[in-house]
């Protein structure tokens, strides 16, 4: 049964569970026995288990580059984001610019690889990555008010991933994220 850490119980859930936790860490995910930790480790396992990953290596390894690059992509613009969500001291104008440029590249990055596949996804067919992607452009439209309009085959994208039959309820029943 899975075991979600839910706004604002998130604090003393993670704090009680956390002694369950060999890294202190969470996520984790159990199976048969086993724990899988790292969200892109059970992301990962899961794509496979639920047929979500590519339909060969090649496929199963360009999900994994991307994934990883948008990881990338997000290390590299969170001081921004930390500065407009309020948690971290800094000068948004200052920060802007090498988030602009920062986006552009990935950005532009990613619409060539949707290109390139022409199926509307990353690789042939729907994945876990798109699950993951989809969710990353979520938060970007929620932090940057002219996403949007910079990048509407991005956010035409992520409203393909999240229409999909199979969670597309999910998607419209769990309500709006922030990130």
């Amino acid at each position: 049964m899975p075991s979600r850490f839910l706004k604002l119980l998130w604090i003393p859930k993670i704090s009680n569970n956390f002694s369950a936790s060999e890294t202190g860490k969470a996520p984790w995910l159990d199976v048969d026995n086993e724990r899988i930790y790292e969200s892109l480790a059970l992301t990962r396992y899961l794509g496979r288990k639920f047929n979500l990953a590519g339909k060969d290596e090649m496929e199963s390894a360009q999900i994994d580059s991307i994934v990883d690059t948008c990881k990338d992509f997000f290390d590299e613009v969170q001081s921004y984001l930390s500065v407009k969500r309020g948690r971290s001291e800094g000068n948004l104008e200052e920060l802007r610019p090498k988030y602009d440029e920062t986006c552009k590249k990935w950005y532009t990055y990613l619409q060539s690889r949707l290109d390139k596949a022409k199926s509307g996804f990353i690789t042939s067919k729907i994945s876990w990555g798109d699950f993951l992607l989809a969710e990353g452009i979520l938060t970007m439209q929620n932090f940057d008010e002219e996403f949007t309009g910079k990048y509407p085959k991005i956010v035409e994208y992520k409203d393909r991933v999240f229409s999909h039959p199979k969670i597309k309820e999910y998607v419209e029943k769990r309500g709006d994220l922030l990130y």
